[in-house]
């Protein structure tokens, strides 16, 4: 090869790396972990941001981030604790161990029991600040990136109730995660002002009978409604009736006990289910 050519093989090849860098698309990927009953959503922001919503029932959760990030990844910005039930928090207490965590969202409901102790006693000893999150109030992840808190019961006796819920705004895309809430709380958000609509849902409380009021689906208007559940659980999720209503307002359902781990990027205008 001759020098001219060497010169113009380089220029191109700077040129097609600059273009690259300059016109590369940022995507927001959403993972919703297959690991069984329970409840682990794993979002990646464009700008580097992880969010970690939930920890499942036990250390499954640590094999399902093996295998949506890289071996080396052991860094996460935010941990979200929905509510205090033991298949969302479980796998939590040894992802301590082997994660970095910079802060857990939370809600302010502070339950008298073993298991909340025993993770209260683990994020102090590892220095992770707690902050207790309000209605209301949101949060600018990332330039164009937002979420909303758009319930945080904290005395509801039900746990359920207490759910945090969060909406994400990114470009032209939302999300909706709703914790195991049940349709009294439901009922309560549908008469709010607060604005629902979302493309994805993450379909409250596993599929529950009690959970997914048509009202509430007709003002959220999913597209795409996700599902995390096991296999031939014992509390016959996702019920029928659930299903039902979710058919009726017309999205698309996705069950992780069908599909696995469901990806579910978004590069700001439509949201797409990855292979």
């Amino acid at each position: 090869m001759t020098k001219k050519l060497i010169i113009i093989s380089i220029f191109c090849g700077i040129l097609f790396l600059s273009s690259t860098f300059l016109f590369k698309i940022e995507s927001f990927r959403v993972d919703f972990l297959d690991v069984g009953q329970g409840d682990a959503i794993l979002l990646n922001l464009p700008q580097g941001t992880r969010i970690l919503v939930d920890g499942g029932p036990d250390n499954l959760l640590l094999n399902r981030l093996g295998e949506v990030l890289p071996w080396w990844e052991h860094k996460i910005d935010y941990v979200v604790i929905s509510h205090y039930h033991a298949d969302h928090i479980l796998g939590l207490l040894e992802l301590l161990n082997k994660y970095e965590v910079g802060e857990v969202l939370t809600t302010s409901h502070q339950p008298d029991d073993f298991l909340y102790h025993i993770l209260l006693d683990k994020l102090k000893a590892k220095n992770i600040p707690i902050v207790f999150v309000q209605t209301g109030q949101s949060f600018d992840f990332e330039k164009n990136v937002a979420a909303l808190v758009v319930s945080a019961e904290n005395n509801n006796e039900d746990y359920n109730n207490n759910s945090l819920v969060l909406k994400f705004n990114y470009l032209q895309t939302s999300l909706l995660l709703t914790g195991d809430l049940t349709t009294e709380i439901e009922d309560k958000l549908v008469k709010s002002d607060l604005n629902l609509q979302a493309d994805l849902l993450k379909v409250a409380h596993h599929g529950s009978r009690y959970a997914s009021s048509p009202e509430f689906l007709k003002k959220v208007q999913p597209k795409f409604c996700v599902i995390s559940v096991g296999k031939d659980n014992d509390f016959q999720h996702p019920h029928p009736e659930a299903l039902a209503r979710l058919s009726a307002s017309a999205c698309q359902i996705y069950l992780t006990q069908d599909f696995g781990t469901l990806r579910w990027q978004s590069e700001g205008f439509v949201w797409n289910l990855l292979d």
